[in-house]
């Protein structure tokens, strides 16, 4: 959760036991050895809803 609430910097994203990552992109499988992710923008949904009084 802390990840939604602070968001994330831009970071590599590497496999641990395998040697390429596996996932889907636009309808195909791709496969990468790395994976340059651009980060995420920090979401306090927490403290909206708080303060909405939801």
């Amino acid at each position: 959760m802390r990840y939604v609430l602070d968001g994330t910097r831009p970071h590599v994203i590497r496999p641990r036991r395998a040697r390429a990552l596996r996932f889907q992109s636009g309808g195909s499988t791709v496969f990468a050895k790395v994976v340059y992710h651009p980060g995420t923008r920090p979401n306090n949904f927490l403290a909206r809803s708080l303060h909405e009084g939801r």
